[in-house]
């Protein structure tokens, strides 16, 4: 099971892969992710990203389709998940997902 799982999420990342390809473009080279370390290239020195900025300026791309952005935010959170593997799955989630409810 944990190799199904395993698998699950990296196939969720590949996925994840595409979203954070489209980063800079969405974002517009501001307030974008240094990875693998996930922090933020524009604010203070290991600033955690998706920063304040970051989170406004993607929560204004999307609007109100809340599920959208949810859904992004979920695919970048699968590729830090495997890039962070020292940061508990949970605390990346609450730091990449939960915002965008």
């Amino acid at each position: 099971m944990p190799t199904t799982v395993t698998a699950a999420v990296r196939a969720r990342a590949a996925q994840g892969e595409r979203a954070a390809a489209a980063l800079d473009g969405r974002l517009a080279d501001f307030h974008v992710p240094r990875r693998p370390e996930w922090t933020c290239r524009s604010c203070e020195q290991d600033t955690p990203w998706p920063c304040a900025p970051a989170r406004v300026r993607l929560a204004e791309a999307y609007g109100r389709d809340r599920i959208g952005l949810s859904m992004y935010v979920g695919s970048l959170h699968a590729v830090a998940v495997i890039e962070l593997p020292a940061i508990p799955a949970g605390e990346l989630y609450e730091r990449f997902v939960s915002w965008a409810r």
